[in-house]
């Protein structure tokens, strides 16, 4: 099942959509192409997508396939993964059915059928000598089998091409050999890096996987290291020390929280690519493998080292558990592909080559959440690589400069560190633009109110509604009086349906248990209860284009016919004739879209009341990591609490003049801090905005003056936040209920005035008149 993520369910939409139009346009071989960042479940959604398919295209009232078979090719042993992952999720529904070539007909009537998923390893096809692509006696070739899928049964394929920047370069000839064999309908190219443009592209923006706590917020390359500073132990020693270190306070991160994580530290051999080890490969495993044991006291033997390499396997068993006692696993490039193991923590990858370019693919293992969701702890949010190369070395692809970074300030010894409370927003489950309870007794009062004269309005308003159980048990209250009611309806739409005939679209293909109906002799008219409900689907999905048609196709043709039933009393299958009815459709389409709105705007106030809001004590993190692409150091500063101090290129000039005046204060200021604006681990305060929904308030800086007393100001111009009075009140009160006489807290809004930064001490109701508001004068506080 999927989970309610919205980047998910769009995208699962939008590659179904694509899918279907292409699988409908003249011409075989139509390429999608799907990116999906690493960790962001592409195999899950890649997998919904299939399985929407074989049940949405037999109801696709508009297009002339309606049933497809699939060959999902992977390199290495990434089909086996995904086939058992699919092979357990479809084992009740069957919905689809993962078979492996084994499992096939491999008679001269053999074939794919509709639903299946043939997987097939890549290494097993791309060879002209291949078991699988030779036809034997015992046997039928792929290619044979695909030919009789398509041409023999007129069941067309489509082939899922996973990890498919690994089909180009030096394999490019040999895969499109392989495809052109198959011939498919439709190639579903995957991949976070791809390498083919396509007919119809769908993407899924690392941006919005992080705002689903899917992965972690950054990467940190090399973070606060020098490779020229030793200590006396060798490079390769120091660097192991250095990730060590790292694991260790990842995992105090975790036990602090309550969290069971023992989290994983990857140490990466020099890629190559033969199985055979080198001479190199052995002197850096023997020398990592002797400082283990030797100083950390870290074995094969006690568990806490396990080893991958070629010809060499201990303590995998169960490594991708979150309490397994294995602390550091060695290994070599093979195993990045398609392995899993949310709680690797931190990467330290040995290159001995000059330069190196860093991309999320090479990171890969330590971006996922293990628990999909960010913590208080900002040291577990991110991920953490060590190499040997010097920073000079070290290129990161451009794309990727906003994840990848080196850019790390970390908080000044001995800061006087500070206690507050913040909260943070706990995500329940992103609402999905689905229909469902409650949704028929919109429609049923937009019904009552366009078409009735005795409508009486309901006891309370849906949209005061909190809860869908509430909800659920609502029901407007009507007049009973439906002679009357269908008296008054009669002006404005036709209830008599003993003379309606329903034309059946000309893009309305009419499907039976035989196939399709022949266009050129079907019916002009729906005659048969089977007819009018295809019509009446294909009126239904066109009406739900902003909405996830077959998940809402349902709640919206029931709560038409119940309306009708309840307020008019008309025969349910009446009820379709009347909808369906060419001088009505306009009418019912009108009290459709108000009824849509309504609900939406429903959905809308839900949403913030379905998110938790967590209290925490927030402190200067130890360490923030900037992206490198919109921040910059500031070498001047010298009093922010984290050094160097790092900033938004394009920070605002009141941001730029304030910080400039702290920094000309810095003889009566202890220390300042500029927040973040989002996430767990940046200062917050709850308010309510203009619009009257929940939201954080994220201060924009935390000074501590020399006297011990605590300020929080955030910067504006005049006017420029409608919200700004808002964030000031709740401040206030927030200053009011956790100041104390160990803590003394002040600040609000904060505004420059003539040279003068101004804040007020009372309640706003603008941010335009200053009157009333007093000087911050920094050296002038008791």
């Amino acid at each position: 099942m999927l989970k309610e993520l919205n980047y998910q369910v769009n995208a699962v939409r939008e590659l179904v959509d694509k899918a279907i139009r292409l699988l409908n346009t003249r011409g075989g071989r139509k390429k999608l192409v799907f990116e999906a960042p690493t960790g962001s479940g592409k195999t899950v959604m890649a997998s919904e997508m299939l399985s929407r398919l074989v049940e949405e295209l037999p109801q696709k009232m508009d297009g002339v396939v309606n049933e497809v078979a699939f060959i999902w090719i992977a390199p290495n042993k990434l089909h086996e993964q995904s086939y058992f992952k699919m092979k357990s999720r479809f084992t009740e529904s069957r919905v689809l059915q993962p078979v492996i070539y084994d499992e096939l007909d491999h008679s001269v009537e053999g074939y794919i059928h509709p639903g299946q998923i043939l997987f097939v390893n890549w290494e097993s096809i791309n060879k002209d000598n291949a078991l699988m692509i030779r036809e034997t006696e015992q046997s039928a070739s792929l290619y044979d089998i695909a030919r009789r899928t398509q041409e023999d049964n007129n069941i067309p394929i489509v082939v899922i091409v996973d990890e498919e920047h690994m089909f180009g370069s030096r394999n490019a000839r040999k895969s499109e050999a392989v495809l052109k064999n198959i011939n498919p309908k439709l190639e579903v190219r995957i991949s976070a890096t791809p390498i083919t443009s396509g007919d119809e592209k769908v993407k899924v923006y690392r941006e919005d996987v992080i705002k689903e706590e899917m992965i972690k917020e950054q990467i940190v390359l090399n973070p606060n290291i020098d490779v020229s500073e030793t200590r006396g132990l060798t490079s390769n020693q120091w660097l192991v020390e250095q990730a060590l270190a790292k694991r260790q306070e990842v995992a105090e991160a975790y036990e602090k929280l309550g969290v069971k994580i023992n989290p994983l530290l990857l140490i990466q051999l020099p890629n190559d690519t033969s199985e055979k080890t080198t001479i190199e490969d052995e002197t850096i495993r023997d020398e990592v493998v002797s400082y283990l044991d030797d100083k950390c006291r870290i074995s094969a033997e006690n568990n806490r080292l396990a080893i991958w390499l070629s010809g060499e396997k201990t303590n995998l068993e169960g490594i991708e558990e979150y309490d397994n006692t294995t602390e550091v696993l060695l290994f070599k490039q093979a195993i990045a592909l398609g392995w899993d193991c949310p709680r690797a923590a931190v990467l330290l990858i040995f290159r001995k080559i000059e330069s190196f370019t860093f991309t999320t693919q090479t990171v890969g293992r330590i971006m996922r959440m293990p628990q999909q969701k960010f913590y208080t702890e900002p040291v577990l949010n991110k991920g953490y690589v060590y190499t040997d190369l010097a920073k000079d070395k070290i290129q990161i692809v451009a794309d990727d400069m906003n994840y990848i970074s080196t850019l790390t300030a970390k908080r000044r010894p001995r800061l006087n560190n500070i206690s507050l409370q913040s909260v943070y927003t706990e995500r329940k489950g992103s609402d999905r633009m689905r229909l469902g309870v409650g949704f028929k007794s919109i429609l049923k009062e937009e019904m009552a109110k366009a078409w009735t004269l005795l409508y009486h309005p309901a006891m309370f308003s849906v949209f005061e509604i909190e809860n869908e159980s509430a909800l659920a048990k609502q029901e407007v209250s009507f007049d009973p009086k439906t002679t009357e009611n269908r008296v008054h309806a009669s002006k404005y739409i036709k209830l008599d349906v003993r003379n309606i005939t329903i034309d059946i679209p000309k893009d309305v293909i009419i499907t039976n248990d035989l196939g399709i109906i022949d266009v050129k002799n079907r019916a002009k008219f729906a005659r048969t209860r089977s007819e009018l409900n295809h019509v009446l689907d294909d009126y239904c999905l066109k009406q739900l284009s902003q909405w996830e048609k077959y998940t809402s196709l349902g709640v919206l043709k029931n709560a038409l016919i119940e309306s009708l039933e309840e307020l008019f009393d008309v025969e349910e299958y009446d009820c379709i004739k009347v909808i369906l009815y060419h001088l009505n459709q306009i009418k019912f389409t009108d009290v459709i879209q108000r009824a849509l709105e309504g609900y939406k705007r429903r959905l809308t106030l839900r949403k913030a009341s379905q998110r938790d809001t967590i209290k925490y004590m927030w402190e200067v993190p130890e360490d923030r990591v900037y992206s490198q692409d919109d921040n910059e150091i500031i070498s001047n500063v010298v009093n922010h609490a984290l050094l160097p101090f790092i900033r938004r290129i394009e920070a605002s000039k009141p941001e730029q003049r304030f910080e400039v005046f702290l920094e000309e204060n810095k003889r009566y200021i202890d220390w300042w801090y500029k927040n973040g604006d989002s996430g767990k681990m940046n200062y917050a305060v709850p308010y309510t905005n203009v619009e009257g929904e929940k939201a954080l308030f994220y201060v924009d800086y935390i000074i501590r003056l020399k006297n011990g007393q605590i300020f929080l100001f955030d910067t504006k111009s005049m006017g420029s936040d409608k919200n700004g009075p808002a964030k000031h009140n709740a401040l206030l009160d927030y200053i009011k209920t956790h100041s104390s006489s160990e803590k003394e807290l002040c600040g609000g809004i904060i505004i420059e005035d003539k040279g003068v930064w101004r804040f007020s001490p009372a309640r706003i109701e603008n941010t335009k008149d200053l009157s009333g508001w007093i000087s911050f004068f920094p050296d002038q506080i008791d």
